[in-house]
């Protein structure tokens, strides 16, 4: 299918779930007919295939991408590494899948894809509610995923008010990209996430004290949800 680490967040990324030990697939998408690919994904959605799986499905448009062509980034969210094996085994003896994989690559070209597992969330889910919700994905090389996870949830701690959810994953799998992680930060609308830079928070300087040794920036981007699927 489709991706970003980006993703990544995760995907995530994404819902008001409770990402804890998640896993996700992210896939890049260079889409030439945004109607079509929504009508494929629905369609899948609304399969028995798709109905019999427990995972969640997120659709964004890339705001700002760098020079990479992708135009949507799909996250699919599994609660577990035994579900997504399940979801994966299913989907490969499933005729709903096939037509789906048929219907989208008339309309879609994937650009990269990745595998990350949610290892961290700061900030309350209940904050970003709105389907028109706005992230901004940072892919990351990190070299001492310890003191970045210390000092992210310490970021996180020392602003509580903050009216977003982050989102810290680590990429298990990444192609040739060299990243290792990515955070995710989301918020209501795209005007709420360029009016919260991070560099107003509590304690943004002694963050960036403590991961400026360990922590490479690879990549930013900023998307924004189209829709989801999310299993009952």
């Amino acid at each position: 299918m489709l991706t970003r680490a980006a993703c990544f967040l995760s995907a995530l990324i994404f819902s008001q779930l409770s990402f804890s030990q998640a896993f996700f697939q992210g896939f890049d998408l260079v889409v030439t007919n945004p109607a079509a690919a929504v009508a494929a994904l629905n369609k899948y959605q609304e399969s028995p295939t798709g109905e019999a799986n427990d995972s969640n499905t997120f659709l964004y448009r890339y705001l700002a991408n760098g020079s990479r062509e992708a135009t949507h980034l799909v996250v699919v969210v599994y609660p577990s590494a035994n579900v997504m094996e399940e979801t994966l085994a299913l989907n490969g003896s499933s005729p709903d899948w096939l037509q789906f994989a048929e219907e989208m690559s008339a309309v879609a070209e994937i650009e990269n894809e990745i595998i990350g597992q949610f290892i961290a969330t700061g900030g309350d889910p209940a904050n970003v509610t709105s389907p028109g919700r706005a992230g901004v994905i940072y892919e990351m090389t990190v070299s001492d995923p310890v003191t970045y996870l210390n000092a992210f949830n310490e970021l996180s701690a020392a602003n509580p008010d903050v009216m977003t959810v982050s989102y810290l994953s680590a990429l298990l799998a990444n192609g040739e990209n060299p990243s290792t992680h990515n955070a995710v930060s989301w918020f209501n609308s795209p005007s709420e996430l360029l009016m919260n830079q991070p560099q107003t928070y509590n304690g943004w300087g002694t963050f960036l004290e403590k991961i400026s040794d360990v922590r490479t920036i690879e990549s930013t981007a900023m998307v924004q949800m189209v829709t989801s699927w999310v299993s009952d």
